[in-house]
């Protein structure tokens, strides 16, 4: 049911929200190489979900001027969708050169992305604004443009390991649909393989899985922690190889699953893609054990934990 209740309000939100403009920056950098300057500037805007506008900026543009020093880059913005100015400096010379351009851009966009959040957080401000307001449209636009997707995707690479001590390595796919701004759906799917040695021979071990869960996000700057619970279940193969005529391998197989928490971070998760690590653990209630003579068996039953990282597109 509460897939079903995700998949509705996703889809009364792409049905019924008006189609607005994008919002506008108009972003200078000063005295920086003009290479620079100019990819700084197209990476802000991307990352902004925003128009960048050469010509002269209007009462509805947000402006950012971001002036090169010696050791940092001074970044100031005056949002006329908030009525504020911000300003904050950037260690921009302790990066590589290749790395600089991008480093201004996103510090440019999270500025920006931090004043824009207000809209969200303090629809209706008492204090005066030190700019004049953009029109209620550009309001809307940037208040969009900051809003979270309604779904995301994600690619993974996981580490699984066993209660009999055996780690698997793996990965997949997954994807969240956001609720609210706080609560989720994810589902996954993963497969992980190892070859686990044993003194009387070898097992390949294929384990194959899907989770859905629900969890909630709690966003905190450029860290956005979240925590979810779910069920994982899927289906795992085990092939014994023996090392000599006086052993014999085996093929052992079936269901397992059980419950799952999984803790979550995402750094920058404003971005188009950013980078995320989950610690997740279980408990498997079906299982197979590979019983190994004169050995430790493989269990794939009982309490389990894993560690994944990811990059998420939204």
């Amino acid at each position: 049911m509460a897939v079903g209740a995700a998949l509705a309000i996703v889809a009364t939100r792409a049905n019924g929200a008006p189609r607005e403009e994008k919002p506008r920056v108009f972003i200078t950098v000063v005295d920086c190489d003009e290479a620079l300057a100019r990819e700084a500037q197209r990476i802000a805007a991307i990352e902004l979900r925003a128009a960048l506008v050469d010509a002269t900026p209007d009462e509805a543009t947000t402006q950012v001027k971001a002036t090169c020093g010696p050791e940092s880059a001074n970044l100031r913005v005056i949002d006329p969708t908030t009525g504020k100015s911000v300003e904050r400096s950037v260690g921009l010379f302790e990066a590589p050169p290749p790395a600089r351009a991008r480093l201004l851009a996103l510090a440019i966009a999270e500025l920006v992305a931090a004043s824009w959040l207000e809209l969200e957080s303090n629809p209706e401000p008492k204090a005066p604004p030190a700019v004049p307001l953009a029109p209620l449209a550009a309001r809307e636009a940037a208040r969009g443009a900051i809003a979270r997707q309604p779904i995301g995707v994600a690619v993974v690479a996981d580490a699984h390991l066993l209660a009999s001590g055996d780690l698997l390595l793996g990965g997949g796919a997954r994807t969240e649909i956001w609720i609210s701004s706080t609560f989720f759906v994810r589902f996954d799917a993963l497969a992980h393989y190892a070859e686990v040695s044993r003194a009387t021979g070898t097992i390949a071990l294929t384990m194959t899985s899907l989770s859905p869960a629900l969890g909630a996000s709690f966003r905190a700057g450029w860290l956005q922690p979240s925590v979810s619970v779910g069920v994982r279940a899927g289906y795992v193969w085990m092939n014994g190889v023996a090392r000599s005529a006086a052993t014999t391998g085996t093929r052992e197989e079936g269901a397992w699953g059980g419950p799952e928490l999984t803790v979550e971070l995402s750094a920058w998760p404003g971005a188009r893609v950013h980078p995320q690590l989950s610690l997740s653990g279980g408990a498997s209630i079906l299982g197979v054990r590979g019983t190994v003579n004169g050995g430790r068996d493989v269990v794939a039953s009982g309490v389990w934990s894993g560690v994944g990282v990811g990059a998420a597109f939204q």
